[in-house]
């Protein structure tokens, strides 16, 4: 479910890394629950908030929909970096299983140290089939561990401007896997 912004909601971390969607893009906020309880100080909420933190810093939601990560280095094969401002690397996948996608990117917004919050942001780079930007947060709060993925983009590349409705049911599909491997993950 699309979760348009309010006026007068309270300004998510995810929102402010982003930035204001320019015009002519489209917006949208997704999330979904990770733990809740009626004790807000139940040690079970703790738990769900920092594993999420760790799948984040590895990730997580990139990993878990099926997606292989690039990132140049000098010294060929490492571990996937923890997300950090200005760091650059590929998304890897394939569409329907067949269709090959590299999707460059560059992290504009990482934030792991933060009590009630824990996240990064990036921003796509010439050759991704969308222009925009993406942020994937973790918040807790009121007796709730929750996952958020947002984003404003507008399509890119000629393939993805013909797909047309195709091109935003992949990015559907993506947004709810991104979903699905954040709330299995942190159980």
């Amino acid at each position: 479910m699309i979760q348009p912004i309010q006026p007068g909601d309270p300004v998510h971390p995810g929102d402010a890394a982003l930035g204001p969607a320019p015009d002519g893009y489209r917006y949208f906020r997704r999330s979904i629950p990770l733990a809740h309880s009626f004790d807000p100080g139940d040690a079970a909420l703790d738990r769900a908030f920092e594993r999420a933190r760790a799948m984040l810093q590895a990730w997580g939601p990139q990993v878990g929909a099926g997606m292989r990560l690039e990132f140049d280095t000098a010294h060929g094969f490492t571990p996937l970096p923890v997300p950090a401002v200005g760091l650059e690397g590929r998304l890897l996948s394939r569409v329907a299983g067949l269709v090959r996608l590299r999707a460059p990117f560059r992290v504009i917004a990482a934030d792991f140290a933060g009590a009630d919050h824990a996240g990064y942001a990036y921003e796509t780079l010439p050759g991704h089939p969308e222009r925009g930007r993406e942020a994937f947060y973790v918040t807790r709060g009121e007796g709730l561990v929750e996952f958020t993925v947002m984003a404003f983009s507008q399509p890119a590349l000629w393939y993805s401007r013909l797909g047309g409705p195709v091109t935003r049911i992949i990015q559907n599909r993506y947004t709810n896997k991104y979903l699905l491997a954040m709330a299995v993950g942190p159980r």
